[in-house]
């Protein structure tokens, strides 16, 4: 059998390198962990660095460059030495983050990239995507890794939370805030444009003045009393969904054929997204997410709590995961869902307590979402193999994720998930017959294909449209 290929729909494989001190380079194969920190969220390890990518045959993947919001690091201390320390970063960096606006750092990240477009004494290399024979190039090479780029959160193009004060460090000097108007909205785009940034997630963490976020961290216990990025709503009341810049954003970024992606919005801004999205015949994409496991219209709980995921024997019902109506909408604007791999994402915590007491099969917190999110498009009239086209993978590798303990790094991919969703596949056969696809098929659609083809796709439509190719 010939060695399988992977598909990953959101991998940071620039961040650690930019960002931490042991990190040389993306080519940079490095693992200084113990095993039993090597599935926790961890700075000493590598999950998606080209070599990996390589060794694991993950040969086409959507790399997204992101900037930290500095909202992040201001807002929790004003010592940027202690902030390196406990996160291994680079301390220039960690004061570059905090000073500067986050375009600076976005357009730094794009340059790290380019500079190790080549493996530094090796064979291998990257083809950045611009149009969908760029793809066929690189599967075609065995040294060569395919890299869609995209950019999580609009934030990363200066459009950030700005209703706070900088802290008061010694020697810093701040660069102030981009212009939060239409024309400086398709400045930011037209560069993005030109540099090949086929996706951009609208939000982050943290409220940008373009849309409202999901609820993403869990601060339990002392942490509690920690600044938990989500209060950026504060001064917002009661209000969801895009604002008028938010609207604008998207529609600009539709009219260069930018896709938005809708993970880290909350399911008002979500909904907005679709409406605009059905206005520009545009596809829509959740790049690492999971199912909340319920229909917006029969959710009980208005407010994320972190009891609701801890008592969950099942699903985490948080609003950052999609709901069964989102998972429709997506579907129906024949778009892509990218099942993330961030354990806490993906499942309650009694499921994986039942993982970690072997009671319950190790890849069940993913899989369940396969069985859950094929079975609700199923049943709302998507077309079998439509259904089955929307999933695919969305690790979110090398962000700050807990990885689920089986698959750790894209180097489990095919001595773990590829015969794990072969083995899922021939014995629930039963549900996922109607696709008319075998079992290794299937297990072929989730690894590599419906995403590649995705991409291909919409990548031969931009070029027919777009001048940027």
């Amino acid at each position: 059998m010939n060695k399988p290929l992977f598909f990953d729909l959101h991998v940071h494989s620039t961040l650690l390198p930019f960002m931490l001190s042991a990190v040389d380079s993306p080519w940079y194969d490095y693992d200084q962990t113990t095993p039993e920190e090597r599935v926790r969220r961890t700075p000493r390890i590598t999950r998606t660095d080209f070599v990996k990518l390589l060794r694991s045959n993950t040969r086409v993947v959507t790399l997204a460059l992101h900037p930290i919001e500095r909202f992040l690091i201001s807002a929790f201390t004003t010592r940027p030495f202690a902030y390196a320390l406990v996160f291994r970063m680079r301390l220039e960096r960690v004061r570059q983050v905090l000073q500067r606006n986050p375009f600076t750092i976005l357009q730094q990240e794009y340059n790290l990239l380019l500079a190790y477009q080549r493996q530094p004494e090796g064979a291998g290399e990257i083809v950045i995507v611009r149009k969908p024979e760029d793809i066929d190039i690189a599967i075609a090479d065995p040294n060569k890794i395919a890299v869609i780029l995209s950019i999580e959160g609009a934030h990363a193009l200066g459009f950030e939370y700005r209703d706070y004060t900088f802290p008061a460090i010694k020697g810093f000097s701040y660069e102030g805030f981009m212009a939060l108007e239409r024309d400086v909205i398709r400045q930011q785009l037209d560069w993005a444009a030109s540099r090949g940034i086929h996706m951009i997630t609208i939000l982050h963490m943290v409220y940008n003045h373009l849309g409202t976020p999901a609820k993403a961290v869990e601060l339990r216990g002392l942490l509690s009393i920690l600044p938990n990025p989500y209060r950026s709503l504060r001064n917002l009341g009661s209000y969801r969904g895009l604002t008028s810049y938010g609207v604008a954003f998207i529609e600009e970024a539709y009219k260069r054929h930018i896709l938005i992606d809708v993970k880290h919005s909350d399911h008002t801004t979500r909904s907005q997204i679709y409406e605009i999205a059905k206005e520009y015949n545009m596809p829509v994409i959740a790049s690492h997410v999971a199912a909340s496991g319920h229909a917006l219209k029969n959710r009980q709980v208005r407010r994320d709590m972190p009891r609701h995921r801890l008592r969950s024997s099942n699903f985490n019902p948080w609003d950052i995961n999609l709901h069964d109506e989102d998972l429709i909408a997506i579907a129906e604007s024949k778009g892509l869902i990218g099942l993330i791999l961030d354990e806490r994402i993906l499942a309650g915590e009694k499921l994986l307590q039942g993982v970690r007491a072997g009671q319950v099969p190790p890849l069940e917190p993913l899989l369940q979402h396969i069985r859950y999110i094929y079975t609700v498009l199923v049943e709302a009239g998507i077309p079998p193999q439509q259904a089955f086209g929307t999933l695919c993978l969305g690790s979110d590798y090398d962000g700050l994720i807990d990885p689920i303990d089986a698959v750790p790094t894209v180097l489990e991919y095919p001595t773990v998930l590829y015969p794990a969703l072969i083995q899922f596949f021939e014995e629930e056969y039963s549900l996922f017959k109607d696709t008319n696809l075998s079992p290794q098929e299937l297990a072929d659609r989730i690894s590599y294909k419906n995403g590649i083809d995705f991409w291909k796709k919409f990548l031969s439509r931009k070029c027919k449209n777009m001048i940027y190719t």
